[in-house]
């Protein structure tokens, strides 16, 4: 079996000898960003709200804020790859802010919908629904930090980091859904968040 040395282009499903470097060590790291390929094939989406609010204050199921759901029948899981959450005015009170998510085989309602992102930018929406205003089936669970908390009511950049990456630690089936949860009461148009993930066949 030989190596080649140098990079290889070639196409979906296409076969190709394996890569070397100059000095004959097999090359087995990736060659791009870690969501290159994926975002390349189109399969990468973001929920990002695009003007501040007032986000929902704990877990209750009527939501305010970004919410990321996976319809009945989809035949897709959302593997969450990135979550992140940002004050631009000054919140009432101490901070902090938590990927929270559920299950149920009752549909989102989708008071305000938004419209997620393909990050091939100009490609195609997948299964995914955005939502700024929903009303949940279920109470959400929280699931991973998003920032620390804050010892008082200033802006985030005491608190830190603004965006969490997840690596698809958490993944949605059809009837989950996930949201960006917030513990203080913000300015009306004082906070904003994102959610990325990938939409990955259901084998």
């Amino acid at each position: 079996m030989y190596a080649k040395v140098g990079p290889i282009s070639a196409a979906l499903e296409q076969k190709h000898p394996v890569r070397s470097e100059e000095s004959g060590s097999l090359v087995v790291s990736q060659a791009h960003g870690a969501y290159f390929e994926a975002a390349k094939r189109g399969v990468v989406f973001t929920a990002h709200s695009q003007t501040g609010c007032v986000w929902t204050v704990g877990l209750a199921t009527t939501y305010t804020g970004v919410a990321v759901s996976n319809p009945l029948g989809s035949g897709k899981n959302l593997s969450i790859l990135a979550a992140g959450f940002q004050e631009v005015v000054q919140p009432a009170g101490i901070q902090a802010a938590w990927l929270a998510g559920g299950y149920s085989t009752t549909a989102v309602t989708h008071s305000v919908p938004g419209v997620p992102v393909n990050m091939l930018l100009g490609g195609a929406i997948g299964v995914g629904k955005f939502d700024t205003d929903a009303t949940l089936p279920v109470a959400p669970s929280i699931l991973i930090p998003l920032t620390v908390g804050k010892i008082s009511a200033v802006l985030s950049t005491s608190a830190g980091p603004i965006l969490t990456h997840v690596k698809g630690l958490v993944c949605v089936p059809p009837g989950g859904f996930v949201i960006v949860a917030a513990f203080t009461v913000g300015a009306a148009v004082g906070q904003y968040g994102c959610i990325v993930w990938e939409e990955v066949p259901i084998v």
